[in-house]
C-alpha cells in the first residue's frame, strides 16, 4: 500500500483523487500547510522542499505530482488514465499535465496564498499582482481547448483532468470562472460531481 504524504484541499488532493478514480489503496499522513512538521529533517528526507504531494511505495519516494499520477497510472492503473506517451493523445495529455501545474495552479495558488493564508511574513505582493495580469487569459486558454467536449482529451476523463480541475478550482474561488468561460464551468462541475473526487474531497 501506498502512503501519501498529504494536506487537505492542497496539491496532493490530486494525488488521493487519482487513487480513487483507479481503486488503489492508500495510506494518508497529513501534514498541515505552512506548518514547522514541513520542515522538520524527517519530513524534508521526504520531499526536501517541505511540500505535498509525496508518495512512498515501499522504499521508493516520489514527490512531483505530474511524476506521481504518471508512475502510478503505469504501475497500477493499468494506462486507465494516461493514454499511451507514443500517440498524439498520449503526448496532448502531458501538455495539459505540465499546463495543470504551471501556468495554471502555480499562477492561481500564487495569487490565492500571497494574498491569503500564508504568513504575513512570507508574503511577496509582487507575485499577487504578476498573477492577477495573467490569470484570466490563462483560464481563457483551457476554455479555448475545451470547446464542447467533455474532457480535456474529447470522450475520456485523464490524469489531466485532475490536474487542469484543481488548479481551475482555485481560479474559480478567485473569480476567473466566471461568465467568460461557461466549458470551464460545467467542466469545473462535471469533474467535482465524479465520486471518486468527492471522497478525496473528504480526506
Amino acid at each position: 500500500m501506498i502512503t501519501i504524504h498529504h494536506s487537505p484541499m492542497s496539491r496532493s488532493t490530486r494525488v488521493v483523487w487519482f487513487c480513487e478514480e483507479i481503486g488503489l489503496k492508500y495510506r494518508l499522513e497529513t501534514v498541515e500547510m505552512f506548518s514547522d512538521a514541513m520542515q522538520r529533517p524527517e519530513y524534508l528526507a521526504i520531499n526536501p522542499l517541505g511540500k505535498v504531494p509525496a508518495i512512498e511505495d515501499g522504499d521508493f519516494v516520489l514527490w512531483e505530482t505530474s511524476a506521481i499520477l504518471q508512475y502510478l497510472d503505469a504501475k497500477y492503473g493499468g494506462g486507465q488514465l494516461m493514454p499511451p506517451r507514443n500517440t498524439q493523445a498520449g503526448a496532448l495529455a502531458i501538455q495539459w499535465l505540465d499546463y495543470g501545474e504551471n501556468p495554471l495552479t502555480v499562477i492561481m495558488g500564487e495569487i490565492a496564498a500571497h494574498s491569503g493564508p500564508m504568513p504575513e511574513e512570507r508574503r511577496v505582493p509582487a507575485l499577487v499582482d504578476r498573477g492577477r495580469e495573467v490569470a484570466q487569459q490563462i483560464v481563457n486558454v483551457v476554455e479555448q481547448a475545451l470547446g464542447n467536449s467533455e474532457w480535456i482529451l474529447g470522450d475520456n476523463f485523464s490524469a489531466a483532468d485532475i490536474m487542469l480541475v484543481f488548479g481551475l478550482m482555485i481560479a474559480d474561488y478567485l473569480g476567473y470562472v466566471n461568465e467568460e468561460t461557461p466549458c470551464v464551468r460545467a467542466y469545473v462541475d462535471r469533474a467535482t460531481a465524479r465520486p471518486a473526487f468527492q471522497r478525496a474531497a473528504g480526506s
